[in-house]
Parts: C-alpha cells; structure tokens; sequence
C-alpha cells in the first residue's frame, strides 16, 4: 500500500515539478560551490617567483623583504580593481580592452610556433616560387614636368613634337622639369596612373608625350632603360630564408587559429541591403575566419 501510495504520488504534475526544482536547485548549488570565488585571491609560489623575476631584471639584484611585500601589495590592488570592473562589466564594448586581449591571445599562439630551418629542397622551392620578390626588376629613368593651366591639349601636343624634334625647353618651363633615375615600373604607374604609364613604357625612349592627370596635362619621357636581372639564391640566401621562415609562422598561426575557429559557431545576420555588399566576394567572411589570420 505505502508502495502504490508513493507511485501515485510520483505521478502528480505538482510531485514532479517540485522533484524537477529540488534537483536544479542542487546542480546550481554545486556548481556554485565549486566556482572559484571571484573574491578569492591566491599569491601562489608561481605569482611570487614572477614578481622577483620582474624586480630582477628591472634593478639587476634580488627584491628585499619590504619590497617583495610592496609588490604583493600592489599586485594585489590591481587585482582587486581589475575582478570589480570585470563585475561591472566594464570589459563589455572597450575596444582597447579587447584589442589588448586579442594581442595577447595571438602571442599565446605565436609562443607555440616551432619553425626549423629550411631544407636545401625546401629553400629552392620558396624561392623558386617568389622569386618575382628577389629579382631586380626593369628600371626607367624619366623626366617629367607639369604645363600650365593656359595650355590646351592642341597646344600640349604641338610642344611635344617641337621638343621630340630637338627645340630647347622654354625657358619659362625649366624649373618645373624634375628628373627621377631607376623607377621600376609600379613607380610610373603609381605616379602617373596605369594607362599613361603603360603607353608611356610602349614609346621610344627620349620622345616626350602629354598625359593628363588630375584634370591637368603633363610632359613625360623615358631617358633610359636599366635591364632586370635574375636574382641568385646564393646571394639573397638570408633574405629568403628570413621570408620562408615567415611563411611558415603565418602557415602555422593560421592553422591553430582554424582549430579555435572551429570551436565557434558564427553567424552573419545582416540585412539584405548590407548582405548583397558581400555577394561579390570571392569568398565569405566565415570561411576567412576558418582559414587564415585577420
């Protein structure tokens, strides 16, 4: 009887809620009580061989008693100040609190890199494959000067064939001629933009062309051509293995960051206005994230 009075208990829904909430209430107490309390806090032999450490290499001689005590001391309040903002969630959207954070956890997987020294085989091959990064690319001299603004494109270029038909500069034109020497070609169209420049690179050396840029015109030649030369592992040896060196780091560093990334679970919740901005993307900002290092 007792026994089917017990059944029938266990059966109510009031029974079997209470039982639910005694159950939860003891979880959460254990859990609780077994959370190290934020107000706790331990100066082990770790903490204090880490202060005399400090203190060593700053002064060159082992802390005293005093001032081993006035580290703890200090320590100690900058802990405590630092759990209370924690409490208040002062952490919560400072940028430089978790930029700072952030660095810290790239050193933590930058410390676990272990890079040994290329093979023979190894070193060819990198810089085999980079080696547009070591060889000494074609160079120009050129020279160039800005017109002025009472100039039109007619008259720009009637210049243009009086100075490729041997004519002096005027002389009211010679202080703006500059001169640049040994300018690889990204420097041309840096400076010139790409089409002038590659038209310019397509002429004859010493034959002056106008160019407009920013809505004004320009004279430019090329004055010399200095051949690229093939670079030779053995005299960019250090060089190369310095970059396979990094290479490998940045390979390492993205795979740890892969294995982080893996435990996450991300999601883009964005509107459809600011989604399409990224439909034209090679690949998707989660895919980044599981690939490679920001």
């Amino acid at each position: 009887m007792p026994s089917s009075l017990f059944s029938s208990w266990l059966r109510e829904p009031l029974i079997q809620f209470l039982l639910l909430a005694l159950l939860m209430f003891a979880l959460d107490s254990y859990v609780l009580g077994n959370r190290p309390d934020p107000r706790h806090i331990v100066i082990d032999d770790a903490r204090l061989l880490e202060f005399i450490d400090i203190f060593e290499e700053g002064q060159g001689r082992e802390p005293s008693a005093d001032e081993l005590n006035n580290m703890i001391v200090k320590w100690s309040q900058n802990e405590i100040l630092y759990r209370e903002a924690l409490q208040m969630e002062m952490d919560q959207g400072d940028e430089m609190i978790r930029n700072r954070l952030v660095l810290k956890m790239r050193n933590v997987l930058f410390n676990r890199i272990i890079v040994d020294t290329p093979t023979e085989a190894e070193l060819t091959d990198f810089f085999q494959f980079n080696r547009d990064r070591y060889d000494l690319p074609t160079a120009y001299d050129f020279e160039q000067f800005p017109l002025t603004a009472t100039y039109t494109l007619p008259q720009a270029e009637t210049l243009a064939q009086a100075l490729n038909q041997g004519e002096p500069l005027p002389d009211e034109l010679q202080p703006s001629l500059r001169h640049y020497r040994q300018r690889p070609a990204s420097n041309l169209e840096t400076m010139l933009g790409a089409t002038a420049s590659g038209t310019l690179l397509g002429n004859a050396t010493n034959r002056w062309q106008v160019i407009e840029q920013d809505n004004r015109l320009r004279m430019v030649r090329i004055t010399g051509i200095h051949p690229g030369q093939p670079a030779v592992l053995e005299s960019v040896r250090n060089q190369v293995i310095r970059d396979w060196k990094q290479f490998r780091n940045d390979i390492q560093l993205a795979d740890q960051t892969k294995s982080l990334a893996d435990r996450y679970r991300i999601e883009l919740a964005l509107s459809p206005h600011l989604s399409a901005r990224l439909n034209t993307a090679q690949t998707t900002p989660l895919d980044a994230v599981s690939s490679r290092v920001n």
